[in-house]
């Protein structure tokens, strides 16, 4: 259902806006079926329709040249209608570059952006749809979630008008004014404004939001009509925010604001696909977020976030005394320290004398480290929120869990043979006392037989109730090993030649011929996402396959007791891990082997690990850093350091370092590196290290 305002007969123009009331409701209604899709939508290459025509509008339309793109709407309760009934047309330039835009975020091949790319602009075409462009409105007030609605918006807002053929009016943007706003802010807004040629409703301090909305509904007249017409609001909001509770992508406004519809094309954003999707489209955002802020409210209760504090070591540690006093926004990687550089209000009620004395912050530049004292400044959390899509699947990034008494590590034994009564299981016990020795707790042994979907299914099943898997058995290249596959197929990873599995091979087994035999070639054949796990201290012994939480051993007895006990120690000593980086960039691994293997030797206490990714569409590389267990001496590393990335050979005689250590030895080298690779390298640093293998 479509009404355009020049079907409405001013004669009837009461009876026929309840109508156009009526109907929004109802197709509002369909709209939020989930099977229901906006069909312009699911085009990935949109071309102007009627452009001429549109244009020719535009050009016509002298009305517009006299109309700022910045209003202030003023606070004295004079006539609004005189300040919001201008609608001038949009600049032909920033109309067709918005639809360019909109085709850029359809065709998206960015693996942790794209479905969520689409879903935001489905909820933006539905919103047009529903509203017209007359009627949808968006909060932009210069914060990083505000610059990410503002160009979904001004993209749909393009692609609307190209699908109903309309002339295009310039975007609407609403923005409340604040005796303490940042001048960077500011700044900002003005300049955005002027650029994208939008129309800025800025009301002046002292009006408040909810008196604000009020007037934009009561005001929301559309031409020959006087009723105000429904009026779609665009925010910014993220399940995370502290006012998301309850809210769905369309989400009526509450019962004290004026009635209007809320609309959050961003809901189920993550703090990182914020960042990602500025980066990624190098959309320009606020200064401060260059400078260690990541949430910004104020001057008088924002300060730059504590966890993005420069570690700048001690004097003589040959740290680089260039470093800044803070990392960019998207240097964050604990998700849950947004808000951190906010300062809490005091409840109603508390005592003067308990009341804090803040500093004050006139500017971003005035803030130093000595303004934020820090109690913890390498935070860690218990709970880390998952980031997927990525196509890398950290391994080492895990901890055990069992606080609740049933939750460690679960034994999975592969074998007809067992079943049967043929061969006596003797890994069960051997792996109980390896892990008893280690302090690892076992909680579950399973017994399967060879079918790859029983293998699967009982992964799947201890998957829920343990947080590390280790399997015996089916690992071969005869027609029943399986298991392989089946771990491939329970976590929907695709089997393809594992390169250093197949030149290990060439090396051990052909004396570096190239051809591999096809047995060798099954042998070499991983699950994408398979890691070779060096954890003997013996270079004749064959490393540890390992898929996120699932360790795959060999059933042979022999092989299996040596191995257990590898995995065992490895496992106790993530009981209480180093924090874990893991910075993902938009550069070629080859432009940053230089500024790597420096910090390699500069931190020999930090296992560092690069991932290149050749034929992925955005990013290029992946940098994993995390504390080593033990002390290394620099004149121990070796030339492979970063060919065997996934090492942990234990020594029991060697100095264990705290956990304290630990951590502030990757931060030295996080620091180290990220002020050695080229501008703009990084496009953000990911919070997944403390959730297993996720």
């Amino acid at each position: 259902v479509r009404i355009h305002h020049t079907q409405i007969q001013p004669t009837h123009s009461c009876i026929v806006m309840h109508k156009c009331q009526l109907l929004s409701l109802i197709v509002l209604a369909i709209c939020l079926t989930p099977t229901y899709t906006f069909t312009p939508s699911q085009s990935t290459s949109v071309k102007p329709k009627n452009s001429a025509g549109i244009m020719s509008s535009i050009a016509t339309d002298t009305s517009a040249s006299p109309v700022p793109n910045w209003r202030v709407i003023p606070s004295d309760g004079t006539d609004y209608h005189e300040h919001l009934a201008a609608r001038p047309n949009w600049s032909e330039n920033q109309y067709l570059a918005s639809l360019e835009l909109y085709d850029r975020f359809m065709s998206c091949s960015d693996s942790y952006m794209n479905s969520e790319i689409k879903d935001a602009l489905n909820t933006l075409d539905h919103a047009f749809r529903l509203y017209g462009q007359h009627s949808v409105i968006c909060s932009f007030n210069g914060g990083k979630d505000a610059v990410v609605i503002l160009h979904l918006m001004r993209a749909a807002h393009a692609h609307y008008c190209n699908v109903t053929g309309q002339p295009p009016k310039r975007p609407r943007v609403v923005y409340f004014d604040h005796k303490d706003e940042f001048p960077e802010v500011l700044s900002f807004l003005q300049e955005s404004v002027d650029l994208y040629d939008l129309d800025m409703l800025a009301f002046e301090k002292g009006v408040k939001f909810s008196g604000g909305l009020k007037i934009l509904v009561d005001e929301n007249i559309l031409p020959g009509c006087n009723t105000p017409f429904p009026m779609g609001f665009v925010l910014g909001t993220r399940s995370s925010d502290p006012n998301a509770n309850g809210q769905d992508r369309f989400a009526p406004s509450s019962h004290w604001m004026p009635p209007f519809m809320r609309v959050n094309p961003v809901l189920e954003w993550t703090y990182g696909h914020i960042w990602h999707f500025l980066r990624l489209f190098q959309l320009p955002y606020c200064q401060l977020y260059d400078q260690g802020y990541t949430s910004l409210g104020t001057t008088k209760d924002t300060l730059p976030c504590p966890a993005l504090a420069v570690n700048t070591g001690i004097a003589g540690d040959g740290t680089s005394s260039n470093l800044p006093k803070f990392w960019p926004a998207y240097m964050l990687r604990d998700y849950s320290m947004e808000r951190a550089g906010r300062i809490k209000k005091e409840k109603e009620g508390s005592s003067k004398d308990s009341k804090k004395i803040l500093p004050r912050t006139v500017s971003s530049a005035e803030t130093t480290i000595s303004d934020i004292r820090l109690s913890d400044p390498l935070p860690h959390t218990d709970t880390g929120s998952s980031i997927t899509g990525v196509g890398l699947d950290d391994s080492s990034a895990f901890t055990l869990n069992d606080s609740e008494g049933n939750k460690a590590v679960g034994i999975l034994i592969i074998g007809d043979e067992i079943l049967k009564g043929l061969t006596i299981d003797q890994n069960t016990n051997v792996a109980a006392k390896a892990l008893r020795k280690e302090c690892v707790t076992l909680a579950r042994v399973v017994v399967v037989s060879d079918d790859q979907d029983e293998i699967v299914k009982e992964i799947r099943r201890l998957q829920s109730e343990v947080d590390v898997i280790i399997t015996s058995g089916g690992v071969g290249p005869t027609h029943d090993d399986v298991t392989i596959k089946s771990v491939a197929a329970s976590l929907g990873q695709d089997m393809i030649l594992h390169s250093e599995m197949a030149d290990l091979l060439r090396e051990k087994m052909n004396n570096h011929d190239d051809e591999l035999t096809p047995a060798q070639e099954k042998m070499a054949t991983l699950p994408s996402n398979a890691k070779l796990r060096y954890l003997s201290k013996s270079e004749s012994d064959w490393p540890i396959l390992q898929c996120r939480n699932i360790f795959i051993l060999p059933g042979v007895p022999e092989y299996f007791s040596n191995k257990i006990e590898n995995v065992a120690a490895y496992l106790s000593s993530q009981l209480e891990r180093s924090t874990a980086y893991r910075l993902v960039l938009g550069v070629e691994e080859a432009s940053i082997v230089d500024a790597l293997n420096e910090a390699v030797i500069d931190h020999p206490n930090v296992s560092f690990g690069s991932y290149p990714f050749v034929s992925h569409p955005e990013y290029k590389t992946v940098v994993t850093l995390e504390g080593t267990l033990h002390e290394t001496n620099v004149n121990e590393l070796k030339e492979t350091s970063l060919t065997k990335r996934n090492s942990a050979v234990f020594d029991r005689t060697a100095v264990t370092m705290s956990k304290e250590a630990r951590d502030r030895n990757v931060r030295l080298a996080l620091d180290d590196l990220v002020n050695k690779l080229p501008e703009d390298a990084v496009l953000r640093v990911e919070n997944d290290d403390l959730t297993p293998f996720n």
